[in-house]
């Protein structure tokens, strides 16, 4: 909803006539705007207009009708901006021939994230401003969860030969969705591999419904299983069932449902018509269909989405003295280190609830002796607060150097500690973000810390390498080597997926890509966690009172909610106060931002 509060006259015998018109500003550029944020009269080249409101005949105070359905997504920065003009000549599109009235900068993640998803901004010179409010709106919030098992998979090995127990069965299993368009079997999801067994069972898994079935439970739907062979690089195909989303979950609610597993068969020479053949059972333990929550709600209801950098200061990155030193400063421009936290900083200000964010180093020498794990600076909130955390101390202490080491232990088990106790007091989810030159020489022992850390912390590792080393190891750490889940030195998998890992080498340095990439994740996460441990959303925090708060942005010339502006690290955020920005992308599905 865009609504205005005591516009100016512009004309001797009426009051304004006001529209608004709104602009998406692409990524990289940024909106010209004056001295005190007002945007200029027109827009920009690169701006894109997205539309425009009906027109408030002769009114102060507009409540536009018109809304805007704009997609949002939480690992971007999308910035957009509104223009307010009165009508001069009717029946004119072209703005020049309109009176400017003020207009206002704004990202998404900065809406959703305000209290009540609403923000307040000056418009010009007087008392008049303009109150911006988003609300949600989702395709659907039916996912369903579900689990499966096999007994006695049967493989054929070759034309002659077949066998009940295989030692080198690896078998996992797809989902496939009918294409009625032309009858092909279209696959929507795959399972992780379960090794060397025959009567494997899967982890459970939710999808949404409208991922697997479009809204019609009585699509066909196909389970195929296949046996994974990382070797050869080539899965064999062990068999199917065919099924429909309203028989499973109907089925289930009376027992364990058992499927055959059946697997074409050809007549020999081709003479007849090929038969199904019984390769095993299938086992549906659970199936049934259940409402999950946004990130939204959980944001709106005053969740706080806390940051945690952890930054690696070991002899990887080069001696800080030397311009090839992966974090050496300079004036004019940005290394990895500066541009990744000031991206992931731009993004978490918008969810913080409070000064709970930190910055941290690992594998530094302090006074010549090896620190495994020190606090740069705590108690912080934005971008800017981040950076000059990390610049005062890897440039201006002179007891700082780099360590023969780096070790990530320390810093998960802080992290871990820290958002354990968070949450007993306040609803919270961190973002544990390491920057690393190198490899961890305490790799394996940090697998296992964080597959016992995934069941009760609140808590995502965010992995980001710096510069062009080999992070084949650490990838290992991400699961990303197998096409199985991670796992502890025991064999036991990781409770729910916690880790991501990204490389600037991946990008060519382009941090933006970087920050959105390695965040996409988090929301499918941060559901996972509170809805796996019976955490509801609380009510949502109401928007302020406009009307009580105009006098006061009047007098003082501030919004009630100024905007940041992203560019360099000296840019300067002005703001009254701190909320919570939120979108989401919800077990594969992009939350919808509707302004109106």
């Amino acid at each position: 909803m865009i609504q205005c509060k005591k516009l100016p006259k512009k004309d001797l015998l009426s009051q304004a006539d006001a529209f608004c018109v709104l602009w998406r500003v692409p990524t990289g550029y940024s909106p010209v705007v004056d001295a005190k944020g007002t945007p200029s009269q027109l827009p920009g080249r690169p701006e894109e207009e997205i539309g425009r409101t009906e027109i408030a005949r002769a009114t102060v105070d507009p409540v536009f009708k018109h809304s805007f359905r704009l997609e949002y997504t939480f690992h971007e920065e999308q910035t957009y901006v509104i223009r307010v003009y009165d009508e001069d000549l009717r029946y004119a599109t072209a703005l020049k021939e309109h009176d400017y009235l003020g207009g206002c900068v704004f990202t998404l993640g900065r809406l959703m994230g305000s209290k009540g998803c609403s923000i307040g901004r000056r418009l010009s010179k007087g008392k008049s401003f303009i109150v911006v409010t988003g609300n949600e709106t989702v395709e659907t919030c039916e996912v369903l969860e579900f689990r499966f098992s096999c007994q006695d998979l049967i493989k054929e090995r070759s034309l002659y030969e077949q066998s009940r127990v295989l030692d080198k069965c690896n078998p996992y299993f797809r989902l496939e969705k009918l294409n009625r368009d032309d009858q092909s079997w279209d696959v929507i999801w795959k399972s992780e591999a379960v090794k060397r067994n025959t009567s494997p069972t899967w982890m459970k898994a939710r999808l949404p419904l409208q991922l697997l079935c479009n809204g019609d439970e009585d699509t066909p739907l196909k389970i195929t299983i296949w046996d994974y062979d990382k070797e050869y690089r080539l899965n064999d195909y062990m068999g199917f069932v065919e099924s429909t989303i309203s028989e499973l979950t109907t089925m289930a609610k009376d027992g364990i449902p058992v499927f055959l597993v059946t697997k074409e068969k050809k007549r020999l020479f081709g003479f007849r018509k090929t038969k199904l053949k019984t390769v095993g059972l299938l086992k549906i333990l659970t199936a049934s269909k259940i409402t999950v929550p946004s990130m939204l709600q959980f944001l709106k209801g005053g969740c706080s989405l806390d940051l945690m950098v952890g930054i690696d200061c070991s002899v990887a990155n080069r001696d800080t003295g030397s311009e090839r030193s992966l974090h050496f400063t300079s004036s004019t421009w940005l290394n990895d280190y500066q541009a990744g936290i000031q991206g992931l900083g731009a993004i978490a200000e918008n969810f913080a609830r409070g000064k709970n964010s930190s910055v941290w180093s690992f594998g530094a020498k302090i006074n010549g002796k090896v620190n495994d794990l020190h606090l740069m600076g705590d108690n912080l909130v934005t971008s800017k607060e981040l950076l000059d955390s990390y610049d005062g101390f890897v440039t201006k202490n002179p007891k700082f150097a780099l360590g023969e080491r780096a070790r990530l232990k320390p810093l998960l088990e802080a992290a871990t500690f820290r958002t354990i106790k968070a949450c007993k007091t306040r609803q919270c989810y961190t973002l544990l973000t390491v920057f690393t030159a190198g490899d961890f020489v305490d790799l394996q022992e940090s697998v296992d810390l964080l597959c016992r850390a995934a069941e009760d912390a609140p808590l995502s590792l965010l992995i980001i390498g710096v510069g062009n080393r080999d992070f084949s190891d650490i990838e290992k750490l991400c699961g990303q080597d197998f096409k199985t889940r991670l796992r502890d030195s025991r064999g036991i998998p990781i409770a729910r997926e916690i880790v991501s890992f990204v490389s600037f080498k991946q990008f060519g340095g382009d941090a933006d890509g970087v920050v959105t990439e390695v965040l996409k994740g988090i929301p499918e996460q941060f559901v996972t966690y509170f809805v796996t441990n019976g955490i509801k959303p609380r009510p949502p925090v109401p928007p302020p009172n406009y009307d009580l708060l105009s006098d006061s942005m009047s007098k003082s010339g501030k919004s009630v909610r100024s905007g940041k502006s992203k560019g360099s690290k000296a840019s300067k955020t002005s703001e009254t106060s701190k909320e919570s920005a939120e979108s989401l992308k919800r077990n594969g599905k992009k939350a919808v931002g509707r302004v109106r």
